[in-house]
């Protein structure tokens, strides 16, 4: 998307920004741990070398790894995990949020499961919540980034 005008860039949305649909859940939660946008990224070997690289310059900088990054969302995927536990669901901390949420709202539809569609609808708003906070993070960076352009007249 090219800019020719400062009327154009209150118009983007942040659409046209994408790129991410060839890796894994754990690996895209691997770059935003490391602060490194899953959108830039085209494959999973791309990945799987950012990923190498910055730990390697983080050891030789002596730059801690970060634990938790995002705490609302490693909250989000304990509590899907052990509401899945607690329903026969076989599951570990690397499935994506995703298909923990799939696999239990198919338990529940198919019956027997009522008490726990309060913590099931908790689990799914709070999911909501992350990914639009998450696209909306996306979404500032890569405005601020063509403001940036702008101002560099790039």
């Amino acid at each position: 998307m090219s800019i020719n005008s400062i009327g154009q860039i209150g118009s983007y949305g942040g659409s046209d920004f994408g790129g991410s649909g060839g890796i894994s859940e754990e690996t895209r939660r691997k770059l935003i741990a490391l602060g490194i946008d899953p959108r830039t990224v085209t494959s999973e070997a791309q990945a799987q070398m950012l990923i190498k690289n910055a730990i390697k310059i983080r050891k030789s900088a002596k730059i801690p790894l970060p634990v938790n990054v995002c705490p609302r969302e490693q909250e989000l995927i304990s509590g899907a995990v052990n509401l899945a536990s607690k329903m026969g669901i076989k599951v570990s901390n690397s499935t994506p949020v995703e298909q923990i949420l799939k696999a239990i709202s198919d338990k529940i539809d198919k019956g027997g499961y009522d008490e726990f569609k309060g913590e099931f609808a908790s689990l799914e708003e709070k999911f909501r919540e992350v990914k639009q906070n998450e696209n909306n993070m996306f979404a500032s960076m890569n405005y601020n980034a063509i403001l940036n352009k702008m101002m560099l007249g790039l």
